[in-house]
């Protein structure tokens, strides 16, 4: 299949992207998409390897494994705020949760509410070791098979949420949640891996972990594919989303993508990671590299919204090629 080579940005006087979701909607699906890979990633774990690591605080038992795997609940509570802000209490976001059978923003506070009562409660039953818990009961084995794939509704939702606007045809894909998705599963490694080293729960040539770390430079290499056919697929679906990709590859995005996704989140965590390899997983390394690819999670979707162009209208672009004819004409 030929793909049309991306070239620079010829005219910027009509290249405005959407100002209306910045940042806090940028940072609440980045903790939302953290939050669930990285539940996915601690359920697997925990269901298949069982670790335990009893301590006593303040004469309480707890089981600080579990603590470091099942987390992820704690991250999407914090990040919801931001949805709420960004939207305001009283008007929009009301009026938008009162309404799931025509909003995703309804349906999205319906997954990521479920996902994090669940969450909470398992995360609750697995840290404090009560016997009247009943920890070993099959209710509980239901309820984390039911948090995990809320789980997952919870990371596809936050591609599914801009997927939704169909006003940006940079966002009207649905690859757009499988690049979230995809994003939520390795940010979600790398954070249960900073979390198992830095609770001492595995030694940094344990098995498990390194399990874990194959896994996540595999998941940032189907990353890197898919935003490579995202970001193509979107080239050629309209002049507006070809313009949001040259925004974001040449415009005054370029920093964000090539910064931000591309030096932060691929480039550097490999070099890092294989460097950490050859020198018997310095730790600090490990630690290093984690960091510049959780940045580089935010800088996706930080780069994804801000380079939304909405489509025009046919007489918006009739007045554009209007006032271009008169330009010409006079020159």
């Amino acid at each position: 299949m030929r793909t049309e080579p991306i070239h620079p940005i010829r005219n910027v006087r009509y290249l405005r992207p959407q100002e209306h979701w910045s940042w806090m909607i940028a940072i609440y699906l980045y903790l939302a998409g953290i939050g669930a890979g990285s539940y996915i990633i601690g359920t697997v774990i925990d269901w298949f390897v069982h670790p335990s690591r009893m301590v006593t605080i303040w004469g309480q038992p707890l089981d600080l494994a579990k603590a470091a795997l099942l987390w992820g609940p704690i991250l999407v509570a914090l990040g919801a705020p931001f949805l709420i802000l960004d939207l305001g209490i009283k008007k929009r976001f009301l009026y938008a949760c009162l309404n799931p059978r025509t909003s995703w923003v309804a349906r999205g506070f319906i997954i990521l509410s479920a996902f994090i009562i669940f969450g909470l409660v398992l995360l609750t039953k697995s840290v404090l070791s009560f016997e009247w818990f009943h920890a070993e009961s099959g209710l509980w084995r239901i309820l984390e098979v039911i948090a995990f794939f809320f789980a997952f509704g919870t990371a596809l939702y936050t591609g599914i949420l801009l997927k939704a606007t169909r006003s940006i045809p940079l966002w009207n894909t649905y690859l757009l949640p499988l690049l979230f998705l995809v994003s939520a599963l390795s940010t979600g490694s790398m954070a249960v891996i900073l979390s198992t080293l830095g609770s001492g729960l595995f030694s940094h040539d344990a098995a498990v972990l390194k399990v874990l770390t194959v896994g996540e430079q595999i998941l940032v290499v189907i990353e890197a594919v898919v935003l490579y056919l995202y970001l193509s697929g979107r080239y050629r679906v309209s002049e507006q989303g070809k313009d949001s990709v040259r925004l974001l590859l040449f415009g005054e995005k370029k920093f964000i993508f090539w910064g931000g996704i591309v030096l932060l989140g691929f480039i550097f965590p490999f070099v890092l990671e294989g460097i950490a390899a050859f020198s018997h997983g310095n730790v600090l390394l490990i630690f290093s590299s984690g960091l510049t690819l959780l940045c580089g999670g935010l800088f996706l979707r930080f780069g994804v919204l801000s380079a939304g162009i909405k489509e025009r209208i046919p007489m918006k672009r009739w007045t554009e090629f209007q006032y271009e004819l008169i330009k010409n004409s006079k020159s």
